[in-house]
């Protein structure tokens, strides 16, 4: 198994958040942290391949705005973080370690975790093998591997997945294969000009689950500055409604 990412460079400083380290499982896993001075709905962020806690400002710096405290880390083997990136094996045990942490320091009336992409399959993973969650929000993230490989239109997907996946993996690491029963609430965020992940992962996810769909007319794979307040004003209508009049 290569790491995609050296590990363990530091996190960048960022205006107006804190910069938090917690354990994963076997790793230190590094982030950001927007608290509010007291309980509030708690949102942890989930960066995309390629990124790192820091990619996901945006909705931090939206949500923290409405109130809500936002904790965004990096997954292991990217910038900030220890360990190998493996796609979703060790993730779920990382998050349920870190999770464990952050709670302890940041006093919440819920969990929920928001994540792009590779971000929004770990959190969906998460939450399949039983992390304590009051909700998941999975933003452009592939549900089932193989459909993914075989109809993304970007080669580079490819490449990785032949590079990192195990033959089991891509049933194990696939949650639109474990729909039955599902608990969590979950918002599905598909941009239906998605070409590296087709929109209908996060369709038919929602589907199987019945959970709820945001289908975003103009956006690609990953959203850009006007399509994060949209998602964020339904995030929050889902998951804290007592912060959308803010």
């Amino acid at each position: 198994m290569r790491s995609v990412m050296v590990p363990g460079l530091t996190l960048p400083p960022l205006a107006g958040a804190e910069r938090l380290e917690v354990s994963g499982h076997g790793v230190r896993l590094g982030g950001y942290l927007w608290p509010q001075p007291q309980a509030a709905p708690l949102f942890v962020l989930l960066h995309g391949y390629g990124q790192d806690a820091a990619a996901m400002v945006r909705p931090a710096e939206a949500l923290q705005a409405r109130g809500a405290s936002v904790v965004s880390l990096s997954m292991r083997g990217w910038r900030g973080s220890g360990g190998c990136d493996d796609y979703g094996r060790s993730h779920p045990a990382d998050l349920r370690a870190a999770l464990g942490e952050v709670r302890a320091r940041v006093p919440a009336s819920s969990v929920v975790l928001l994540g792009f992409s590779m971000g929004g399959l770990m959190a969906l993973l998460a939450a399949r093998q039983g992390v304590p969650l009051d909700g998941v929000v999975a933003v452009s993230a592939p549900t089932d591997l193989r459909r993914v490989y075989e109809t993304t239109g970007y080669r580079g997907l490819r490449r990785y997945y032949d590079a990192v996946l195990t033959p089991e993996q891509w049933v194990s690491c696939s949650p639109a294969r474990f729909t039955w029963g599902w608990r969590v609430p979950t918002l599905n965020v598909v941009g239906l000009r998605d070409t590296i992940c087709p929109p209908w992962e996060g369709q038919s996810f929602a589907a199987a689950v019945r959970g709820g769909l945001l289908e975003v007319p103009d956006m690609g794979h990953e959203p850009g500055p006007d399509h994060w307040p949209v998602i964020v004003e339904a995030v929050l209508a889902r998951f804290a409604p007592t912060l959308v009049q803010r």
